[in-house]
């Protein structure tokens, strides 16, 4: 691992740990630098504010324990993996997803899991407008979004998240596929 990305975890891992004990609205970057025993041009060289470090840390943590895991047959596995990760890093994604202003959390996974959900409706229709393709991004994006915030900030109780619960007709390839041709 690069220097540089050992500082970012670095970083990443003080924020979590200030995380257990104070909600992310209270900590600044002077408590995060002070708790990982660097400066705060350090943090600045890194991150643009707090929430640039908690979106690095979701897309670098998701992104390498999705390609950890390997590929994924159906949405079943890859909301199962999604529901893993989240518990793993209960505590983090808990306090980072209760925020919902600028440069949220939140706004960054919908931004993210629309350009996932839109680069699908693009491989499944390539003939697929770039409206059309923003559209169901955006629908598809929401509609996991609308699922995973109340599980999360519901405390991430094991027996609230059912697979099942995830797997809604919306997230069968079969029906998107269906839908993205027009078929009734």
């Amino acid at each position: 691992m690069s220097r540089s990305n050992q500082t970012k975890h670095l970083l990443a891992e003080s924020l979590q740990e200030l995380m257990v004990t104070t909600p992310l609205e209270k900590i600044s970057v002077n408590d995060i630098v002070d708790h990982a025993g660097v400066g705060r041009n350090t943090f600045y060289y890194h991150f643009e504010d707090k929430y640039d470090l908690i979106n690095w840390y979701f897309q670098s943590g998701i992104t390498q324990f999705l390609v950890e895991r390997g590929a994924y047959t159906s949405w079943d596995s890859l909301l199962a993996a999604i529901r893993d990760y989240f518990l793993e890093n209960k505590v983090f994604y808990c306090n980072a997803l209760a925020y919902n202003g600028q440069n949220s959390l939140q706004k960054y996974m919908f931004d993210y899991l629309c350009s996932i959900f839109e680069q699908n409706a693009r491989e499944l229709n390539p003939d697929i407008s770039a409206s059309e393709t923003c559209a169901i991004g955006q629908f598809f994006s929401g509609a996991l979004m609308g699922i995973l915030i109340p599980w999360v900030l519901g405390g991430m109780r094991t027996n609230g998240l059912v697979i099942s619960d995830l797997t809604i007709p919306v997230f069968n390839h079969d029906i998107l596929q269906k839908l993205l041709r027009g078929d009734t």
